[in-house]
């Protein structure tokens, strides 16, 4: 056999082996993880991290007027808030401590809105400041969202 016959002998094994043995090699070292442990771990987690609602109460407050109108409003609403599953328990418990405190931050917040802020279909201005006020007086901000289950305007 001649060197350039060796040679490409040579250059076929590395070629086979590069295309057949690493492949392969990688396809073994794939194995080495529990599936059904990770399927299970994911599991855990996208169940604590489903939302629950918490309801927070009901409310009615009469807007002060502004000085430079006659027009006056009454705002009516039962709000819920949105909290991840793992926390649930916590800001049940919470939110009985902290009830009054927060009854009372939370209509003060209500009570700085303008018929303008009312206007909104959306009323989102009222979302942050619900949610602002529940997150700043209970440990670690737990509410995600605020929602209602009945809102009502009446401007007279």
């Amino acid at each position: 056999m001649t060197q350039k016959q060796q040679n490409t002998n040579w250059q076929s094994y590395l070629l086979l082996l590069l295309h057949c043995g690493l492949p392969s090699a990688f396809l073994m070292l794939t194995g080495c993880f529990d599936a059904n442990g990770m399927i299970d771990a994911r599991r855990k987690i996208a169940i604590l991290a489903r939302l629950e609602e918490v309801d927070l109460g009901k409310y009615r407050l009469t807007l002060s007027r502004p000085v430079q109108s006659d027009e006056m409003a009454e705002i009516r609403f039962h709000a819920f808030g949105q909290v991840a599953n793992r926390d649930l328990d916590q800001i049940t418990e919470a939110l009985e401590t902290y009830g009054p405190e927060l009854r009372h931050r939370l209509l003060m917040a209500a009570r700085q809105l303008t018929l303008e802020d009312l206007e909104d279909a959306q009323i989102d201005l009222l979302r942050t400041q619900i949610t602002s006020v529940i997150n700043e007086t209970l440990p670690g901000e737990p509410l995600q969202s605020v929602g209602f289950y009945k809102f009502s305007y009446y401007n007279f």
